[in-house]
């Protein structure tokens, strides 16, 4: 029976010790750094919202003249260069409110506000201003807001890959060389993408002197960062 335990003993220091053994022949050290990639590009479209707000006692008229101002400036947003598939309605709401005498007091007149807003997506940006004048002589009576983008961001994202991998690599080797060792193979590498940040400009009601519109598009920030592991020696 103590030679049996005895052997048992044996058995399990040998299985430990085996174990121990393979984890230090597979225990590899790594170096974890991380790198930026940075593209500023240049807008190539912009989105517009247009509103057309109109008024009257007689709720068909309200609605008629807003859908007519709608339609101009569907016809003007095309002179202009903007495919129909461009042009959406997003909004469009009416609604009532009783009129009150000088005491205050109801009467039994009411008003019929019509509000339509039509987003109009540019393909061209250097035609903003004329979209813009365009759109506020054909009826539009709000502009609430301008949206610079990219139609297609993956050249500038894939770009920025290429520079947030660049600068990984060139800090990983140093830090390896600082500390008196060589990079190895790369284990693990993984990204995230900080998405470009629309470009927004308010243009205020009422602003339709003569000649475009003057804007400008700026410039947007596509930012890629990676986390890079490699081995060492």
């Amino acid at each position: 029976m103590t030679r049996r335990l005895t052997l048992l003993t044996l058995i399990l220091a040998a299985l430990l010790l085996a174990g121990c053994g393979a984890s230090q022949a597979t225990f590899t050290p790594t170096l974890s750094t991380s790198g930026t990639g940075i593209v500023h590009v240049t807008p190539d479209m912009v989105t517009v919202s247009l509103g057309v707000q109109t008024q009257d006692s007689d709720v068909s008229a309200a609605v008629g003249e807003n859908n007519a101002a709608a339609q101009a400036i569907n016809d003007a947003a095309g002179l202009v260069g903007v495919s129909p598939a461009d042009i959406q309605s997003t909004y469009f709401s009416v609604w009532s409110q009783p009129m009150y005498d000088e005491f205050g007091n109801p009467t039994d007149a009411v008003t019929y506000t019509v509000d339509h807003t039509l987003t109009v997506r540019l393909r061209d940006t250097s035609k903003l201003g004329d979209l813009l004048q365009a759109s506020i002589r054909a009826g539009a009576n709000t502009v609430q807001g301008i949206t610079f983008g990219l139609q297609d961001p993956t050249p500038a994202q894939d770009q920025a890959r290429e520079l947030a991998m660049q600068d990984g690599l060139a800090r990983a080797e140093l830090l390896a060389s600082t500390a008196g060792l060589s990079l190895g193979k790369m284990k693990s590498a993984s990204t995230s993408l900080t998405a470009p940040q629309p470009v927004y400009v308010m243009y205020a009601e009422g602003m339709g002197g003569g000649g475009g519109v003057p804007t400008a598009p700026g410039t947007q920030t596509v930012q890629v960062q990676v986390y890079l592991v490699y081995e060492i020696q």
